[in-house]
């Protein structure tokens, strides 16, 4: 008992000490600046057609950026999110961005607790799931994430709380004998709603639900062929029924069909190609030397022809050759997965490309302090630091994982699907940094592993933990 008591206090200080971190950084930055584009990304056009969407307007312009109901692109969780605030709220260019924020922020030290039990099931130890909770909370990356008025946060969080629910009530129903613990049905039509809320925030991950449905079937742990079958269409079902609610209310409101989103084929476009930039460069490039749309289209006609263009580009893109082709989807794939996501706002130097000008042309002490001057440069290392522990103790992680792999597939998978995804399709830093949370607790098992052996190795902690020292038969078994 009293270890376990020692185990929840260490719990609460990770989710207490995450949430303060988050909440004085978020807390601390410019509002509404961000209304205005002035962060040079997408928060401006999230709010402004999230006012739309609750104007009843079809399409308007507010605070000088445009919005068109009818033709949104992109899932409408984040869109609604933003804009309910703007209506509720008295202050709303400042109010709307702080209560975004406060709810991010609990938000993300909440993917703590999801990462904390699947570290838990997975390895059978709770310091594991201690060590991920720990990783998640304390990540600066993480930390900075929920001030940004961006998908990331939610995406996360509903990636990680769908994964939990699946390996903890569903992979492992067999073995359960808690009387408190969720039934599988039950389980199952949660991991649903969870996936379809991720997908209703990010689009890539549309396909991955179906591959949780063929595992279902194929892992050993869900009783008879029959009864997982039963259940992987359960979890199809209510998957669908909640991802589809977009396109329901797209085609009886506009008239318009759309599964999710429309930028599938303008991700892979600019993933095909090189040159690609800001949005206003993406729409002179894709349209140089295209054909104009037919006199009368509508918009319906613009989407297929479009697409037709899209399609066009790719094929002259792979036509150049196929060589030339997946050497650059390779190039932009390693430097978005090598390439930490939230060191942006942390300073316009990169320390990485400052590094580099140190160890080719300098090397002098000097120099070096000088490099540690960067703006935010304690913050930024902290932030490598933790991407690269993740992939090399992650994947080590798996691999030591590797015999409980009806658990650990599921994880893996979803590592495995976002950078094939990607490998095709556009690839950005902050695209593939939701792959970090299963690899911070697979990094937690191999670190926790790590330390277990360094224990039995090393003759002062093992026998300073049994309060004695080696016998003379130790010492010869040891050697």
């Amino acid at each position: 008992m009293q270890a376990e008591n020692r185990h929840l206090r260490w719990l609460w200080f990770i989710f207490i000490t995450g949430l303060m971190l988050r909440l004085g950084y978020a807390l601390a930055q410019p509002t509404v600046h961000l209304f205005y584009g002035g962060d040079g990304g997408d928060s401006a056009w999230y709010l402004a057609n999230g006012w739309g969407f609750f104007s009843g307007q079809e399409h308007g312009w507010i605070r000088g950026i445009g919005f068109y109901l009818s033709a949104i692109p992109t899932p409408p969780f984040y869109i609604l999110y933003a804009g309910f605030f703007q209506q509720v709220l008295p202050l709303p260019e400042h109010e709307t961005i702080v209560m975004m924020r406060l709810i991010q922020c609990v938000t993300g030290i909440a993917t703590a607790y999801p990462a904390y039990r699947l570290g838990t099931v997975i390895a059978g130890d709770v310091r594991v799931g201690t060590v991920a909770a720990a990783l998640i909370a304390f990540h600066p990356a993480l930390v900075i994430e929920p001030a940004n008025i961006a998908t990331e946060t939610f995406y996360i969080f509903f990636v990680a709380v769908g994964l939990w629910l699946y390996v903890e009530y569903v992979i492992c129903a067999d073995e359960a004998d808690s009387p408190n613990r969720l039934s599988p049905a039950l389980a199952i039509v949660l991991t649903a709603l969870a996936f379809g809320l991720a997908v209703l925030t990010r689009a890539v991950f549309l396909l991955f639900p179906i591959g949780i449905a063929i595992h279902m079937v194929m892992v050993g742990y869900c009783g008879r062929m029959r009864t997982r079958l039963g259940r992987s269409l359960l979890l199809l079902l209510v998957y669908v029924a909640m991802a589809s609610t977009w396109t329901v209310y797209s085609l009886g409101m506009w008239g318009r069909l759309i599964i999710i989103s429309d930028q599938f084929m303008p991700a892979l476009w600019r993933g095909a190609v090189a040159g690609d930039g800001s949005p206003a460069l993406n729409d002179a490039l894709l349209l140089e030397n295209a054909a104009a749309p037919p006199d009368g289209c509508e918009t319906d006609c613009k989407f297929h022809h479009a697409t037709a263009t899209y399609v066009e580009k790719i094929t002259e893109s792979i036509n150049d050759g196929l060589g030339r082709f997946f050497l650059l989807r390779f190039e932009e794939w390693a430097a978005a997965i090598l390439q930490p996501h939230g060191t942006t706002p942390l300073g316009s130097v990169s320390i990485r490309d400052s590094a580099r000008d140190w160890l080719r042309s300098d090397r002098t002490v000097g120099g070096f302090l000088q490099l540690t001057q960067i703006e935010g440069f304690v913050v930024k290392l902290a932030v490598w630091l933790f991407h690269y522990a993740a992939i090399v103790f992650g994947l080590a992680g798996m691999w030591l994982s590797r015999r409980s792999w009806r658990m650990t597939l599921a994880l893996a998978g979803f590592v495995g699907y976002t950078v094939l995804a990607h490998f095709f399709l556009l690839a950005l830093p902050r695209y593939l940094f939701p792959i970090e949370i299963p690899l911070l607790i697979f990094a937690s098992a191999a670190m926790v592993r790590l330390a277990d052996r360094r224990r039995y190795w090393n003759p002062q902690l093992k026998y300073a933990r049994l309060g004695r020292l080696p016998n003379e038969t130790e010492v010869k078994q040891r050697k």
